[in-house]
């Protein structure tokens, strides 16, 4: 049956490690420390996310390897040159949690007293509430095949470590019941970016007015999922033309270049292209270089913000870039529906007009829609609207 590690529950108003300053502010006792995920921007953002959401779990200050800074992107659109400082996850991002600088750490770590190793999130469900046992028919299908549960840790320790790269969208990996879900989802929303990126996507897409957004991964995805390979860019640009309108202005988000004849079928459809990138380092080139990090990870952030703000949008499946900005929007608008470029996930789910749609039982979307791939791939292929 499934394995259980046996960590009793610790819930953040019991918990006891809560406690009140001098000044009567309320802060926290104790400190839980999480590796930080070591790959691209996206990636690094949904691991400070879960390791946001077991600090609150558990009513500890959160640690995390700060110092180090965010892999840029393998083809950087910023000419050498004019590359600025690395950005570090505080440089672009707000956390709502109490945290541990990194300069406090080096001398925490000397006390760190237990080690929690739980293997990689991606094949885990973290149950949230403690009297939920593992043969709860909601929990079942939450797992959707998952075998490894664990629960926030619960510990005197004064530093807990949790060992185990945490790479999942929350949504896939908290379980716990709809009112502690909500407040617990709340709190790692508050995982958004700074407001100097924040300010400038919103100039950006004001100056814009209306137009549609398509992200279009390419690179490096067709390497790590073969199947992609195979969707040609006329495959894609008929897909998209079928989903927006062609003759209103579409915002093109893509790590390729502009120039690249993957383009091209998409450029015959659309009278109206612009792409992003030729945005921001072209008419807002001033304001971008003026950033206190205007490097690749802050024109990806940027990029995010500005598709989440277009009227329509449009992604790629198995991209985690595409899935940020579609949270984004669903935030905002709970009936958005997540819309994509191709169907290249393995034969078994319903693909039309751009949407996978539901056909099957189930409680959760994951359940529902029935991707033919493992339990560990949907921690990090699509987001979920089980995220709003």
């Amino acid at each position: 049956g499934p394995a259980l590690t046996t960590l009793p529950m610790c819930c953040p108003n019991s918990s006891g490690r809560f406690r009140n300053d001098a000044d009567g502010r309320f802060v926290t006792a104790g400190v839980i420390r999480l590796e930080g995920d070591v790959g691209l921007l996206t990636n690094v953002r949904m691991g400070v996310e879960i390791a946001v959401g077991m600090a609150f779990l558990t009513g500890r200050r959160l640690s995390l390897p700060f110092e180090e800074p965010i892999r840029p992107a393998p083809r950087s659109s910023i000419p050498e040159a004019e590359w600025g400082r690395p950005a570090r996850v505080l440089d672009l991002f707000e956390l709502p949690v109490e945290f541990v600088p990194a300069d406090e750490w080096a001398s925490l770590e000397e006390t760190l007293t237990e080690v929690v190793e739980w293997p990689d999130v991606r094949q885990c469900v973290c149950i949230c509430d403690g009297e939920v046992e593992t043969t709860d028919a909601q929990l079942m299908d939450f797992a959707n095949g998952r075998t490894r549960f664990v629960r926030p840790p619960a510990s005197d320790a004064p530093v807990v470590a949790v060992r185990g790269r945490p790479l999942s969208f929350y949504s896939y990996f908290f379980f716990a019941r709809p009112a502690l879900r909500r407040q617990l989802h709340a709190v790692i929303r508050g995982v958004r970016p700074r407001r100097p990126y924040v300010e400038l996507a919103a100039k950006i897409a004001t100056n814009l007015g209306c137009f549609n957004a398509l992200h279009l991964r390419r690179s490096d995805l067709v390497v790590g999922i073969p199947a992609y390979g195979e969707v040609t860019p006329a495959e894609v640009a008929t897909t998209v033309g079928s989903i927006l309108p062609t003759d209103e202005l579409l915002v093109i988000c893509s790590e390729v270049a502009g120039s690249d004849p993957l383009f091209d079928p998409l450029k015959e459809r659309f009278g109206n292209i612009v792409f992003v990138t030729d945005v921001i380092l072209g008419d807002f080139r001033t304001d971008f270089f003026s950033l206190p990090r205007h490097e690749d990870n802050a024109l990806g952030l940027i990029t995010q913000e500005i598709a989440a703000r277009a009227d329509r949008f449009v992604g790629t499946i198995g991209s985690t870039f595409t899935a940020m900005i579609q949270r984004q929007r669903i935030t905002r608008d709970p009936t958005e529906p997540f819309l994509y470029t191709a169907d290249f996930t393995p034969p078994g789910p319903v693909f039309r007009n751009g949407e996978f749609a539901e056909r099957q039982g189930g409680c959760y979307t994951w359940n529902r829609i029935g991707y033919a791939v493992s339990p560990d791939v949907l921690a990090w292929l699509r987001e979920w609207p089980e995220s709003a």
